[in-house]
């Protein structure tokens, strides 16, 4: 015999799991409403005309007739997802003609799990076809009732039943109960009475088939490099490991074609079962859904996915910044940086002169790559060192980064020293102009309505602001979103936000924040007092 390889994909319940099996089940003769639905004779269905094998509820408890569905919802097991099942009219639904006496009820299994029994109910004769399937409308005593003997049925069982006189529209309600769950599978069956009975098998002398069906590659779940499917192989109710057959992924693999793939796989390992679209004693795989046969005494064959572990997160960041920077005609400098992070991240930048103290430092927090700067008012020539800390706001995981910036003074007077003469604060002139700056009027008054996105000067109350990034409707002298580029000196105010080398005056003295700072006055805080505060 030539066989084809297939493979084989089973559902899970969830991503904790690491393996599962399927089973579910449907009535094929007469057809179930959902089976209809499948075939394409009842239509706006929705999902289950994917799945009339699903129509699974709880059982209840006790269970149906008297738990179970409630009332309304019993064509749809009680499960939203099959609520179109529960609607009911005289001509909603496909109806197959049937007859009373002895008929045969056939149930197609799509896994076959361990069964308590199954049970078959039939609408009143005086029922209203126009009104919801209700306990009401069914004789609650089933008139056909088959033990399943708490053990696997075959993939295919046939009840033959005494069925009630009826005439015209009637509804059976077939109900598996299964065994090891505590959930059963509801059908109902649309079915015309007229008297004739279409199900009446024509006597044929038996073949004998050397195959038995005895489980399913579903093709639904896709696979990742490292996840595998394999079949497990039950013989006498035991599992024997050493017919189990395996397809291991190496790069993403849909569904369809991992089922391809298992089936290929289990026909030609040659251990006595085989996969894919009969043809006589020929097993053809297929993308998709392929089914199981067996020649030998194997009982039952599941499915399982096994997932490979997720690969552990390394945290990672880095830095690239200015090597050389120059001190501009007023006095200042930027260094740029760039950070680029793979989790959102609080990132905190500080520069440092030669000897240890901070200059400046500013806090971020951001995802990816990102380019950032730090003003700095009143630089030296010489070393900076900046360094930055990446802390990840997902883990505990923390990256230190440094680089040496080098700060040169290209300028023609450089004594001048920023905006007004303004020179630090060596002894000589600590001050600056506290109440106007001469560069005000040659940039544009602050507009309060105006949007700004970063880098714009103003000017406000006669001195020079630069926007730090996006900002509107806040005055500069009252936000963060803007820097006083001005050599000026202002009073001290809990609502600023002070870096390291930044000034204010408070009380009669002149003070210089040794580090980011806010809300805490000079006095008490980390400023110290350089000298006293220049007089107007």
């Amino acid at each position: 015999m030539n066989f084809a390889k297939t493979k084989l994909v089973v559902a899970i319940a969830g991503a904790a799991l690491s393996s599962v099996a399927f089973g579910h089940g449907y009535m094929q003769s007469p057809e179930a409403r959902s089976f209809h639905c499948k075939l394409g004779n009842n239509t706006g269905c929705g999902p289950v005309q994917y799945e009339p094998q699903s129509v699974e509820g709880a059982d209840g408890a006790p269970r149906f007739p008297i738990g179970g569905p409630a009332d309304g919802t019993i064509a749809g097991a009680g499960v939203p997802t099959w609520s179109q099942l529960n609607a009911q009219s005289p001509t909603r639904w496909f109806k197959s003609d049937f007859a009373s006496g002895y008929q045969d009820f056939t149930w197609r299994f799509t896994a076959n799990h361990v069964t308590r029994d199954w049970r078959y109910f039939i609408t009143k004769a005086d029922w209203n076809p126009a009104a919801q399937l209700t306990r009401d409308q069914f004789e609650l005593a089933p008139f056909c009732e088959v033990d399943g003997g708490m053990v696997q049925p075959p993939f295919e069982v046939t009840h033959n039943c005494l069925v009630p006189e009826r005439e015209g529209y009637h509804v059976v309600l077939a109900v598996w109960d299964v065994g090891d769950t505590a959930a059963s599978f509801y059908n109902v069956l649309d079915l015309n009475f007229d008297g004739t009975n279409p199900f009446a098998p024509t006597p044929v002398e038996p073949e004998v088939d050397p195959f038995t069906e005895v489980g399913l590659i579903s093709g639904a779940i896709p696979m990742e490099a490292g996840d595998a499917i394999s079949t497990r192989v039950f013989v006498d109710g035991a599992e024997d490991s050493s017919l189990s057959v395996s397809f291991q992924a190496t790069e993403y693999t849909s569904g369809a074609a991992a089922s391809l793939a298992l089936a290929r796989a289990i026909n030609d390992a040659g251990l006595g079962y085989y996969s894919g679209a009969r043809d006589g004693d020929l097993f053809i795989p297929a993308a998709g859904q392929n089914r199981i046969y067996t020649d030998t005494n194997i009982g039952n064959i599941e499915t399982t996915v096994t997932f490979a572990p997720e690969p552990e997160f390394v945290y990672e960041a880095t830095l690239a910044a200015d090597s050389v920077v120059e001190i501009n005609e007023m006095g200042m400098t930027d260094v740029y940086f760039t950070i680029s992070v793979n989790a959102n991240s609080r990132v905190t930048a500080t520069l440092f002169n030669e000897f240890g103290d901070t200059v400046i430092g500013d806090d971020y927090t951001l995802g990816g790559t990102q380019e950032l700067k730090l003003h700095v008012h009143e630089p030296e020539a010489g070393e900076l060192t900046l360094i930055v800390v990446a802390e990840s706001l997902d883990t505990n995981a923390t990256e230190q980064l440094t680089a040496v910036v080098r700060v040169e003074d290209n300028r023609v007077n450089p004594d001048m020293g920023g905006m007004d003469g303004h020179s630090g604060h060596d002894g000589m002139d600590i001050g600056g102009s506290c109440d106007t700056d001469p560069m005000a009027s040659m940039n544009p008054a602050f507009d309060i309505t105006a949007t700004y996105t970063g880098g714009e000067l103003v000017s406000f109350n006669g001195l020079v602001y630069q926007a730090k990034w996006w900002t509107r409707g806040a005055a500069p002298d009252a936000t963060d979103a803007f820097e006083l580029v001005s050599d000026a000196v202002l009073p001290y105010s809990d609502a600023t936000t002070y870096q390291g080398g930044d000034r204010a005056t408070y009380q009669g003295g002149l003070y210089e924040a040794k580090w980011w700072t806010r809300g805490t006055n000079p006095q008490q805080g980390p400023f110290t007092r350089i000298g006293d505060a220049p007089t107007c």
